[in-house]
């Protein structure tokens, strides 16, 4: 060989061509090197038409041979290239017209996995991408991860699960790739979703994406082979033969699920790693089974939500968190704007509407120079149809096709598939899917999403949303369309579907809040995880204890929680986790005992059994919590673990939780005999004799169970005197209970509050022999009614269905002998009712059906009650004039101790051209009604206002109004006309008015979400007739106060307006029914109260 070349340039090596396997339906591929270009120097050989090439490559490419045109082939120990161009290639500074030959030894060991990931040492380069300086490379948040990845698993051999977190479109693929060929993986088995994931996540391993086109891997690096195993394998030999030629396997869990036990076990045996791509699908028990497998390997859950909507926890250690506001910041997502609709029409009618703005954007977008395509979303194949002939109707410029699972879809989902990712001219460029092109489908051109229905879940709401915000060359911005009509979201979402949303930060707010919350938890787990066995056994994460406690004071400077053993040694199995960062212990016990419903001695029953011991050192306080307090002995275990003097708070001091709680009314209490050994529990209207048998000094409380309000909030406090229990009815995570415990510390701590007789002041059911003597002013639904959310909930008329929230309860009038004659109605429909307590008939109380239709109540779908059954379960609750209410024959008594409403806070209207007794201004805004008056008169108070008049109204009017920063206020007006058309003195006219205001305290605690969702509903059905339930405002209006409802502080003020009253005609009587009315809704609401009459 010369010493100065030939030739010197570049020249571009083929790549190996691509052997494939086919087993059955799965395919095992491997395209050993891709072709590539490198520098080189041609030499003289010593073989006749041969020449000899260097490169700066690595073996074999290093040192190949040229055979030139024309030469006959002879025996080489190289790689040869056979020049298929000009004779004259010498003249040429690049050449790439070559023939692979001689490729024997190479193909001898293509399907050897081991010697490929060998070959893989020292091959990978952290580069980092420099936008500045226009240096390709891998992005901040892989760089991250991949040092993240390699630290977790550096230290030992055994390692907990890794969760990667990564924003959908931040790279999450690559990686994978890079983590692959940089921690060398012998054999990886990579899990995904759905079958367009598997085939698109195989092909980017097959070929290491695009690690070479950013330098971090070398041009002629090996790439590794690729199973794609798409049906389930019962044979291990055939298993065992794919398996020996693959370094990646990607499949589906459920595929994985259709194999032979022993097929499935061979698999996971065979591979050291396994990476679980969108990982928020973990809980589901056939991907549960594959993990369970790895338990002792190497396992990488990758995901952009580490949160379901299920609250179910997908474990593993957070080791990565590259939030969705970074990554915004960092510029990797196209800006989101929001386009929206509003249109309360039929389905077609709100498709046809979606359709139109999304297309008006897509247009635009391509008048632009934007290379842009449309997706629009649906939930079922029948929608899908529908919307698909809408778009072919509106657009057939633009191809429309839809894409769904159904059988026989296949080929023609493939074929809209090639048609969409093509990018050529007149093909398809709107696609109507159902679900399908949300995890993991990678098309940057798509960049308009029309969304005819909601996702109802965050998580895949940020998968779907992440999907459009993926940059790319000749792409703008993203745009969503929504309609604005549409309330089917999860309540975390409605920030989302709002008119002029900031989509951007929202996402990242939404999506950082939820993954804060996952990280606090993480850190109570981590802690826990470093002491004991029970991580183990169990997943810490899925603890969902009662927010329960027993509180024990402590005198110990240190405690020994370990120490818990001593007392439970011998009783059963126990194992712990203890966090001495956090002082949590957490022990779970299995335990056998006799069966206690015979004297058997062979046979046991047997139980698990939660413990949890949270220590507050600064406070000097242990907190217990136990699912049984007996079986784990938690008495014992508090002195040993935090010593002898350690004693459980007991008695009165344990009622302080009860402290600030308004209108008490105890559900149920146990009370001991004083002087003897008896204890009584009452429970409903019983707990009365209870309470007087305490107060009577008969009897000591021991237990109770109490409703109430507590800063303007409903509330249910339990606490058991004797056994120094105090509960709240709710459950939560290790962190959400250690938080609740040292809030209710703090109410154990307040003795300011502390009462003699512990039951002062505590509403008490009393049996009524006859009718009440006040008036009653309102009678609304029972507690059930008031407070279930189901989407079933609704009235029959006879066969007529009528949503509850279209349906109203009202008294009609009082008879001469007390009986309450009472309707529920809706606009359409109404039955009228008799109600009488008398203790001469069956129950002490009598509902008679005077007309209309017959009325039931449909409670869930398969649930049907009959009135009568719905009365005796949740009874109807009528208010009094006296602030007093009752159910069936049963009234709770209680002394508001209010004073007059003082006549100087009266304000009043001019009602001139007004008929005093025209009520409601209706779906036509007639002028001539007391209601369009008060609206026209209070309209510069508020923002936002509605009118809510009609059947499940919330109040004739409601006000939205934006205080400050850090409040806004809802406001509830209630109108009625004047009895006779004038001003009087009959207090008659204020009875339903003020039962009206009472019943408010409803609408307040369901919170601004439910009542949007309620004005939206109603307003719905009045748009389809043509007209608005908005007087001012609009719905981004209602939005922006809905949304800013979860963060700031909500007031709430409640007018009544009645034009009978004037300065002349206002009693005594009356000033005592409004202070009794301000004082309910103030005690129970916070509310501010007014009242508007006549200036005449």
């Amino acid at each position: 060989m010369n010493l100065f070349p030939l030739w010197r340039g570049t020249i571009r090596v083929p790549a190996l061509s691509t052997k494939t396997e086919k087993i059955g339906t799965s395919t095992l591929r491997h395209t050993l090197f891709e072709s590539f270009e490198t520098p080189a120097e041609i030499f003289d050989a010593d073989i006749a038409g041969y020449k000899i090439i260097k490169t700066p490559c690595r073996p074999p490419f290093d040192e190949m041979r040229l055979r030139l045109k024309g030469s006959k082939r002879s025996p080489q120990d190289y790689l040869v290239l056979a020049i298929t161009g000009p004779d004259d290639w010498h003249k040429l500074r690049h050449l790439s017209l070559f023939q692979l030959e001689n490729t024997e030894t190479l193909e001898q060991s293509i399907m050897n996995p081991e010697a490929v990931c060998k070959t893989w040492a020292g091959d990978f380069r952290f580069q980092e991408y420099d936008r500045d300086a226009e240096i390709a490379g891998l992005r901040r948040p892989q760089i991250g991860s991949l040092h993240a990845i390699a630290a977790h698993f550096a230290v030992g051999d055994e390692f907990d699960q890794a969760t990667v977190v990564l924003p959908t479109g931040t790279g999450k693929t690559e990686t994978m790739l890079a983590s692959l060929v940089y921690r060398r993986i012998p054999k990886l088995l990579v899990i995904v979703p759905s079958d367009p994931l598997r085939t698109q996540i195989a092909k980017k391993f097959e070929h290491l994406g695009i690690l070479r086109d950013i330098d971090c891997f070398p041009n002629e690096g090996f790439n590794p082979s690729v199973l794609t195993l798409k049906q389930g394998v019962s044979d291990p030999s055939r298993m065992s033969k794919m398996l020996a030629h693959a370094n990646v396997i990607v499949t589906l869990p459920n595929t994985l699920a259709s194999c032979s036990d022993a097929v499935f076990q061979l698999l996971c045996d065979s591979c050291s790693d396994l990476y679980v791509d969108e990982a928020h699908h973990v809980p589901a028990s056939s991907w549960q089974r594959v993990k369970d497998r790895f338990l002792e390997k190497r396992i990488v859950q990758f995901t952009a939500t580490p949160f379901r909507q299920d609250k179910k926890h997908m474990g593993g250690k957070i080791i990565f968190n590259y939030r969705l506001s970074d990554a915004q910041a960092d510029g990797y997502y196209k800006p989101i704007r929001l386009e929206a609709v509003e249109e309360f029409g039929e389905t077609k009618t709100r498709d046809t509407a979606i359709a139109r703005k999304a297309l008006e954007v897509l247009r635009s977008d391509i008048q632009q120079g934007h290379e842009h395509f449309m997706m629009a979303r649906v939930t079922s194949r029948e929608r899908a149809d529908e919307v698909l002939k809408i778009y072919q109707t509106l657009a057939p410029e633009f191809h429309p096709v839809a894409i769904y699972t159904d059988t026989g879809r296949g080929p023609v989902n493939r074929a809209a598939l090639e048609s969409l990712m093509s990018l050529e001219a007149d093909t398809t460029r709107i696609v109507v899917c159902v679900n399908m092109l949300g995890e993991g489908f990678d098309l940057p051109n798509l960049k308009v999403a029309a969304i005819h229905e909601n996702h109802k879940s965050l998580a895949v709401t940020l998968q779907f949303v992440g999907r459009f915000t993926r940059k790319a060359d000749k792409v703008g911005d993203a745009a969503v369309v929504v309609n604005l009509a549409d309330s089917n979201a999860e309540k975390s979402l409605e920030a989302l579907y709002a008119q002029g949303a900031d989509w951007d930060r929202v996402i990242s707010r939404l999506s950082e809040d939820k993954i804060d919350g996952e990280l606090r938890l993480q850190d109570v787990i981590e802690g826990l995880k470093k002491s004991g066995t029970l991580h183990e056994k169990l997943s810490l994460w899925n603890l969902s204890p009662n927010l329960s406690t027993q509180v024990y004071q402590t005198k110990c400077e240190s405690w020994d929680p370990r120490a818990y053993s001593e007392v439970l040694k011998g009783a059963g199995q126990y194992w712990h986790a203890l966090s001495e960062d956090d002082n949590v212990l957490v022990v779970v016990g299995y335990l056998e005992n006799r069966v206690k419903w015979g004297r058997y001695e062979s046979l046991n029953e047997s139980s698990y059994e939660l413990l949890i011991a949270f220590w507050d050192q600064e406070n000097e306080t242990l907190f217990m919590n136990s699912s049984s307090y007996d079986a784990m002995k938690v008495g014992q275990v508090a002195k040993e673990i935090c010593g002898k003097e350690t004693e459980l708070l007991t008695g009165d001091p344990i009622f302080r939780v009860l402290n600030n709680v308004e209108l008490p009314l105890a559900k149920n209490l146990g009370s001991s005999r004083l002087g003897a050994i008896s204890f009584t529990s009452y429970f409903g209207p019983n707990v009365t004799e209870g309470l007087a048998s305490i107060e009577q000094r008969e009897s000591a409380l021991n237990n109770i169970a109490c409703l109430g309000y507590e800063d303007g909030e409903k509330v249910l406090w339990g606490a058991a005197a004797k056994k120094g229990k105090i509960w709240q009815q709710s459950s939560g995570s290790i962190d959400d209970w250690m938080n609740w415990c040292s809030k209710t510390l703090k109410k154990l701590e307040d003795s300011s509050d502390d009462k003699t007789n512990i039951t002062k002041g505590f509403l008490r059911p009393q049996a009524l022999s006859a009718p009440y003597s006040e008036h009653p002013i309102s009678i609304q639904w029972g507690e059930y009614l008031q407070s279930s959310y189901s989407n079933y909930l609704s009235v029959h008329f006879g066969s007529v269905v009528v949503p509850l929230y279209l349906v109203d309860v009202q008294v009609d009038e009082l008879e001469n002998d007390g009986a309450i004659i009472f309707s529920i109605f809706s606009d359409d429909h109404s039955s009228q009712f008799r109600f009488k307590i008398d203790e001469a008939v069956e129950n002490g109380y009598s509902h008679e059906q005077i007309s209309g239709e017959v009325v039931s109540f449909q409670i869930s779908k398969e649930r049907m009650r009959s009135f009568d059954e719905q009365m005796l379960v949740d009874p109807l609750l009528v208010r009094y004039a006296d602030g007093t209410y009752s159910y069936n024959k049963f009234h709770i008594p209680f002394d508001l101790q209010a004073d007059d409403f003082p006549k100087d806070r009266l304000e009043f209207i001019d009602w001139s051209g007004i008929q005093l007794n025209r009520e409601s201004m209706g779906k036509q805004n007639k002028q001539d009604t007391v209601q369009y008056r008060t609206f026209e008169k209070l309209e510069g108070e508020f923002d936002l206002i509605f009118n809510d008049d009609g059947a499940g109204e919330a109040a004739d009017l409601v006000g939205f109004k934006d205080v400050s920063n850090d409040e806004i206020q809802l406001t509830l007006i209630h109108c009625k006309n004047a009895k006779g058309a004038k001003t009087s003195g009959q207090i008659e006219n204020l009875y339903t008015v003020c039962g009206q205001a009472q019943k408010s305290i409803t609408v307040k605690h369901e919170g601004l979400v439910k009542l949007a969702k309620s004005l939206r509903s109603r307003h719905e059905r009045w748009a389809k007739q043509g007209a608005s339930r908005l007087l001012k405002g609009d719905w981004k209006t209602l939005s922006y106060f809905v949304e800013k409802s979860r963060k700031t502080r909500v007031s709430f003020q409640v007018i009544i307006v009645q034009p009978s009253v004037n300065e002349k005609t206002y009693s005594a009587s009356m000033a005592k029914l409004l202070a009794n009315t301000e004082l309910f809704l103030k005690r129970t609401t916070e509310a501010n109260f007014r009242f508007v009459g006549s200036e005449k």
